[in-house]
């Protein structure tokens, strides 16, 4: 069973598609952790040898930010947006699509809740 910080790899997954579910790895990241370890690309969870689950670990421990410290510094760099008072703050604030994304056509579900307050309030 291997086990990377707190999150448990479902044995019956090849290596390369069960290191995407940690939060902050992606398919290019596993597939490049498999690649520098030598790992075969079909060798699932359960077929790891005791030092080769290490290796996995330790290289993830070292080279990728991981789990609950990303997520923390992810909503640091929000909430730096949101007290600097930049757009993307702004838009982060309010719930509308940060990176230009239309909101005339598309992003109804973010806008209907907003729009939903703002119609209450007014009445």
């Amino acid at each position: 069973m291997l086990v990377i910080f707190g999150v448990i790899m479902p044995k019956e997954k090849k290596v390369e598609f069960a290191l995407p579910l940690l939060f902050g790895i992606g398919k290019v990241s596993a597939i490049r952790i498999c690649r520098e370890l030598g790992l075969a690309p079909n060798l699932k969870v359960t077929d790891l040898t005791e030092q080769q689950q290490f290796e996995i670990a330790k290289k993830v421990k070292e080279e990728y930010r991981l789990e609950s410290n990303l997520r923390e510094e992810i909503k640091g760099n929000i909430q730096r947006y949101i007290s600097n008072g930049s757009i993307r703050g702004f838009r982060h604030r309010n719930k509308l699509p940060v990176r230009g994304q239309r909101t005339q056509s598309n992003a109804q579900t973010p806008r209907r809740v907003i729009m939903g307050i703002a119609v209450k309030i007014k009445r």
